[in-house]
């Protein structure tokens, strides 16, 4: 059975323990089979020998195996007793008061000093997140991570290098970009590829006219589509995308120049390679840790009739915070999440912080945003016979036991309070989930490190979700989409009421 992270504060889940037969104080009155070659301190006879004042019969006398865990068979030694004036066995409470391995028992019974300790003490197994749960292709992981830096823009490129094009410019055009890729059917790693060559080149050439800056968003798609589409859009095509504003010559002269600058260097690892590859692991990560618990995987539904199956399959969708199974709740989850970083991409800001932190930040917050909406059922979900409460239930039920004895009970303040409570405990369990997970999936050792990109996406959760699915659902079948679900998400999608919501933050933070 798989585990949960020791360290981590979960209810359901208690911290292991490394116990073993040589580690068991002697006065725990434990004596493990494995050492019954040894003298048997249960076995009369020799307690007789030792101690010949004492009656320790064992008649009547409860001996019963315990199992553990480890299936090893541990003997319970038989507590002292004494017979009373009827003849009957009871415990002699005297013995009881002294421990069998205290000084004053040694003492008084054989007359002399005690021996030191011969056992250590029980020590606490410390397991470190990474050695619990490691995620896939760590050699992906460790490409992306080596031209992490060098494919940064320059962060402040609009307010030192160009003099022409300014926030809301940027806004505007990111936007009719990511409108021409769901348009085209494109994937969401072209639209991510074209602004950072974007980005990069209004860092490294100076000068841009504003009646240049479109045809640099057109050239930075045409290249991305070339690097990214099995089947890319001819040139044509993206000449006809603004309206034949530019010439094909125009377009193909804008290419070099943008290579030429860039470098050739046109294979970055974007933000939405980072946070697509972190969702795919987070809901590995949440099958690792909770798929344990019975009705945690589909599998265990098979046996049910179909209305009690649907009816538990909904709670699993709900309960289950993941982004990529093939249900109506994770896609929800999907998009929106997507939809605020294409919100958040637009936003010159977003240049502040590398694409691994920034995706780590925003699947942070939505995961927090998500356990914080479904009550935390996940953490404390123990089958298929728990009953979810309301959150403050318990503690109503408190309040009224107080008031029967005469107290005013702790009133709506005290239960603001300890929601709020409640929901800083809990928060804090996910904070530790979350921190182990990017801990081994992405190399974020310290939380602290993603706080900036939680700050920057946090005021975008305000915008208005729209779920209406992608145009390639009108060209293609649905049963090639289903057969094909994890392309069906990489399709590029487009939300009309990006420029206005986006213009207006710029507006408030300035």
């Amino acid at each position: 059975m798989q585990k949960i992270p020791t360290d981590i504060k979960n209810p359901r889940h208690s911290r292991k323990q490394t116990l073993d037969a040589n580690s068991i104080p002697k006065e725990n009155k434990i004596v493990s089979t494995n050492q019954q070659k040894l003298k048997n301190p249960a076995n009369p006879k020799y307690l007789r020998e030792r101690h010949p004042s004492v009656n320790f019969s064992t008649k009547n006398q409860p001996n019963s195996p315990i199992d553990f865990e480890c299936n090893e068979i541990l003997e319970v030694i038989s507590y002292p007793y004494k017979s009373n004036s009827s003849g009957e066995h009871i415990f002699d409470c005297d013995q009881l008061l002294t421990p069998k391995g205290s000084s004053s028992f040694i003492q008084e019974v054989h007359g002399v000093q005690p021996p030191p300790p011969e056992y250590e003490p029980l020590q606490i197994e410390e397991i470190s997140e990474p050695s619990l749960w490691k995620p896939e292709n760590k050699e992906y992981v460790n490409s992306m991570l080596e031209k992490e830096y060098e494919y940064m823009p320059n962060p402040f490129a609009l307010q030192s290098v160009q003099t022409n094009i300014t926030a809301t410019m940027r806004v505007i055009l990111y936007d009719w970009m990511m409108e021409v890729s769901s348009e085209f059917t494109l994937k969401r790693e072209t639209f991510h590829l074209a602004i950072t060559y974007v980005d990069r080149f209004l860092s490294a050439h100076k000068g841009i006219k504003k009646e240049e800056f479109q045809l640099i968003g057109l050239t930075a798609m045409y290249i991305a589509a070339k690097i990214e589409e099995v089947y890319p859009p001819k040139i044509s095509d993206w000449a006809k995308s603004a309206d034949n504003g530019y010439s094909l010559a125009s377009i193909k002269m804008m290419e070099k120049i943008m290579l030429s600058r860039l470098e050739w260097k046109v294979f970055p690892s974007t933000i939405y390679n980072w946070i697509n590859w972190l969702m795919s692991q987070w809901d590995r990560f949440v099958e690792y840790h909770f798929g344990c618990v019975n009705y945690n995987k589909l599998k265990d539904f098979d046996h049910l009739a179909q209305e009690e199956k649907k009816r538990e399959q909904k709670k699993f969708e709900k309960r289950m915070i993941v982004f990529k199974n093939s249900n109506q709740q994770a896609y929800k989850r999907f998009r929106e999440s997507l939809q605020i970083l294409d919100i958040g991409v637009l936003c010159p800001g977003i240049t502040k912080i590398t694409p691994r932190t920034g995706a780590a930040g925003l699947l942070y917050l939505m995961i927090s945003k998500y356990f914080y909406e479904t009550n935390y059922t996940l953490l404390y979900y123990t089958g298929p016979d728990y009953q979810e409460s309301a959150p403050c239930m318990a503690l109503n039920e408190c309040n009224n036991i107080s008031m029967c004895f005469g107290d005013e009970g702790i009133g709506p303040i005290g239960l603001e309070d300890h929601r709020e409570a409640q929901n800083f405990e809990n928060a804090s369990v996910v904070q530790e989930l979350y921190s182990g997970f990017i801990s081994s999936a992405c190399d974020i050792k310290n939380i602290e490190d993603i706080y900036e990109a939680v700050a920057f996406f946090h005021p975008y959760l305000e915008f208005e979700v729209v779920y209406e699915l992608p145009l390639v659902c009108k060209v293609q079948s649905k049963a090639k989409l289903e057969s094909h679900y994890e392309e069906f998400l990489a399709y590029q999608t487009h939300n009309v009421n990006n420029v206005e919501f986006v213009t207006q933050k710029l507006r408030e933070q300035k």
